[in-house]
C-alpha cells in the first residue's frame, strides 16, 4: 500500500488524528502544489505555517501550574529545519580533532607512540606482567 503525497506530508508533519486534523486537503493540496509535489519541502512549508500558528499563543500559570504553549512553535520550527535538511540531502558535517602532533588544540605531549612492530601487537613478550 503506498501512501499518496498529501497522506505522506501529513505523516511527515505529525498530522494523523483524524478527529482534529491541523489541516485541511485543500491546505495541504497548496503547500505540494507550491512545491511541485516535493513531499518533504511541502512538509516542510506546513510546519513553518503552524510554527507562525502558535507562536501567537503565550505561556502562562495558573493554579501553580506552568502552561509553556510556545514550545509548539518551537517545536515545529524545528522540525520544518529537519524536513529542509532531509531533502537537501541531510548532509551533516562535523569537526574532527587531529591527534598527530600536528594538531592546533591537542600538544604532542597527549599522543602516545605507536608500536610500528606488527607483531608487537599480538604477541607480548614472554616475561609480559599479563
Amino acid at each position: 500500500m503506498s501512501l499518496s503525497t498529501r497522506d505522506a506530508v501529513r505523516l511527515e508533519i505529525g498530522d494523523t488524528d483524524s478527529d482534529a486534523p491541523l489541516y485541511s486537503d485543500d491546505e495541504l493540496d497548496y503547500f505540494l502544489e507550491q512545491r511541485g509535489d516535493a513531499v518533504l519541502l511541502a512538509a516542510a512549508d506546513a510546519c513553518e505555517a503552524l510554527a507562525r500558528r502558535f507562536a501567537r499563543r503565550f505561556d502562562f500559570k495558573s493554579d501553580n501550574q506552568d502552561f509553556k504553549r510556545s514550545q509548539q512553535s518551537a517545536a515545529y520550527r524545528q522540525l520544518a529545519k529537519d524536513l529542509r535538511d532531509r531533502a537537501s540531502g541531510g548532509v551533516v558535517s562535523v569537526s574532527s580533532t587531529r591527534v598527530d602532533g600536528y594538531s592546533q588544540d591537542v600538544t604532542n605531549t597527549d599522543v602516545q607512540v605507536a608500536d610500528t612492530n606488527p607483531r608487537r601487537r599480538y604477541y607480548p613478550p614472554r616475561d609480559a606482567p599479563y
